[in-house]
């Protein structure tokens, strides 16, 4: 699976989200001194409209976000000064270069003004809000779904990006993601973010204090993770579908599979036992 990546040369937002100048209420930024803006994964030009020379890419998978989302994205740019080589239909692979900041249109000093939607194009490609302004359908922040290439240039990120040195995952069993922590953050928070535990982090980490980070610490997300197989069938009891893909079901071993999966002071209670067989029916209970 392919993660979405933003792999530019140079990451300078001279516009972030919901700016007071043209972003009110718009999720997007504007990026400049971008050359070469590069697939952030493998998809289809949906539409193209020569306004601002606004073209819409769409993965041509469901692809890996970097807040831990699996689902199709779509992606908005505009003002490239010449698309000439771009057509409705047109298959970008991940990496290639196809677009380029410019000032076409309603633009300010030539960037790129960059916007992601989460899953498939959708209506007309976009909506203009209260405030006037053209956003993408079911626009998210651009750093909640593109990864950042570790060695892009940072001039002003102004976000806390998740940062990867890949562009593929395989569905998050033997990839290491990194996320550096910011003022506030606790173990608890970051595992929530990335849908985790806080063992797995401090295991990931040798982490002695779990109370104890630290602003600008660098902490591997995941890594090697391991699955049980996913139960198939449709029996409502954890005990009986741990039994069936060879796991022992007995209490102590469902009270250490709970642990594993961040949940707390496991009693074997309806609701405990109904997380696990969801995370055992999703693929995603962690050995």
């Amino acid at each position: 699976m392919e993660k979405a990546v933003l792999n530019i040369d140079v990451l300078n937002i001279s516009q972030g989200s919901d700016g007071n100048f043209s972003h009110k209420g718009d999720k997007a930024i504007d990026i400049t001194g971008v050359k070469n803006f590069k697939a952030p994964f493998t998809g289809t030009i949906k539409k193209i409209l020569p306004n601002d020379n606004e073209v819409w890419l769409e993965s041509n998978n469901k692809v890996l976000y970097a807040d831990g989302t699996i689902d199709y994205m779509t992606i908005l740019t505009l003002h490239d000064n010449d698309i000439s080589n771009l057509y409705v239909g047109k298959v970008i692979k991940q990496g290639e270069i196809y677009y380029n900041e410019g000032r076409k249109g309603n633009a300010t000093g030539d960037h790129i003004h960059l916007a992601v939607g989460k899953g498939k194009f959708e209506g007309s490609g976009w909506f203009k809000n209260s405030y006037g302004y053209w956003c993408i359908n079911n626009q998210i922040d651009v750093y909640k779904g593109l990864f950042l290439y570790d060695k892009v240039k940072v001039i002003n990120g102004l976000y806390n990006w998740v940062k990867t040195d890949t562009f593929t995952t395989n569905n998050g069993n033997n990839n290491v993601e990194t996320y550096t922590v910011v003022k506030g953050d606790t173990l608890w928070s970051i595992a929530k973010k990335f849908n985790t535990t806080v063992d797995e982090l401090v295991r990931l980490n040798n982490i002695k204090n779990k109370n104890l980070i630290y602003v600008g610490q660098v902490l591997k997300i995941k890594g090697n993770v391991e699955y049980y197989p996913k139960y198939t069938g449709n029996t409502v009891s954890i005990v009986d579908a741990l039994k069936s893909v060879g796991v022992n079901s007995s209490y102590d071993n469902r009270a250490f599979i709970a642990k594993r999966n961040g949940i707390t002071n496991y009693i074997g209670s309806a609701s405990q036992n109904l997380r696990l067989l969801e995370l055992l029916k999703q693929g995603k209970l962690i050995k």
